[in-house]
């Protein structure tokens, strides 16, 4: 496995990680999380100059389309709450600019719920990308409609199962808003969905949208727990805990990613299947 990253527009930073072999069929697998509704550029600690914003991150997508066609985008999560953005417009600005991106699919983050139920349906039936949550039933029928346990999607002729998963809400938000969910175990979930994406769709790819933290455990499990024990996963692209990842995390033959936060990484990785396989 041969990893790097490189700087785009103004410290607009994205990584890559190269594995699966190098032979066709492939598809290249971009993903974020915890942007926030960081719409303008962030400042760092860590730059001198801003980070991130929409029109980087966009321009960024738009420009690996352009050599690579065939192409996932998902998001881990916690895509809207942290600025005036979110406060004023209520979650509009952020799912306008991630359809415009071309998201495909995306996981439910603990402020995703941050204005209640009725409030997050609304939002996202303008939402051109699939919303994935599968530890969880809600109790707002709208949004039970909208949000779907897993999906499939073949890319280039791999057949990639995603599912989401999400942490404990009980801390994280209000006693109202929690009150509109059931929250099931996120291992016995997985494991079950597991199953149907293999056994049922035959699924190459096992994509996890994990939305529990790499390492976070005062809400319950974490993505290390998760691939521990649901080795039958093959990435889990993380949130939750804003970790910068700069190579995959390994546990149990699951690659664990996570690309900070604020929409100043872009995380990049070439997966492809060998054709007699």
């Amino acid at each position: 496995m041969k990893n790097h990253f490189y700087n785009l527009v103004a410290f607009f930073i994205i990584l890559i990680f190269n594995t699966f072999g190098y032979s066709q069929p492939s598809f290249t697998l971009i993903h974020t999380n915890d942007t926030h509704s960081q719409i303008e550029p962030c400042f760092s600690k860590i730059w001198t100059n801003n980070v991130g914003g929409v029109i980087r991150r966009y321009a960024a997508i738009q420009e690996i389309r352009k050599s690579e066609p065939h192409l996932l985008l998902l998001d881990a999560g916690d895509f809207l709450q942290g600025t005036p953005y979110f406060n004023y417009f209520g979650g509009e600005v952020e799912i306008h600019l991630m359809n415009m991106m071309g998201y495909d699919v995306v996981a439910l983050g603990n402020h995703e719920f941050d204005n209640g139920s009725a409030a997050l349906a609304k939002k996202l039936k303008k939402a051109c990308f699939t919303v994935v949550c599968a530890n969880y039933i809600f109790h707002n029928k709208n949004l039970s409609k909208i949000v779907k346990p897993y999906t499939t999607i073949t890319v280039d002729g791999i057949k990639v199962g995603i599912f989401g998963l999400l942490t404990n809400l009980q801390e994280l938000t209000s006693p109202t808003t929690f009150k509109e969910v059931t929250f099931f175990d996120p291992i016995g979930k997985a494991k079950e969905v597991v199953s149907i994406l293999k056994n049922k769709y035959q699924c190459d790819l096992i994509i996890c949208l994990s939305h529990l933290g790499i390492d976070a455990t005062r809400t319950g499990v974490n993505d290390i727990q998760l691939a521990e024990q649901v080795g039958e996963i093959d990435i889990i692209i993380g949130g939750h805990t804003h970790k910068y990842l700069e190579t995959p995390y390994v546990v149990n033959n699951v690659q664990i990613l996570q690309a900070g936060s604020a929409g100043a990484y872009l995380g990049k990785m070439k997966i492809s299947r060998s054709t007699n396989q």
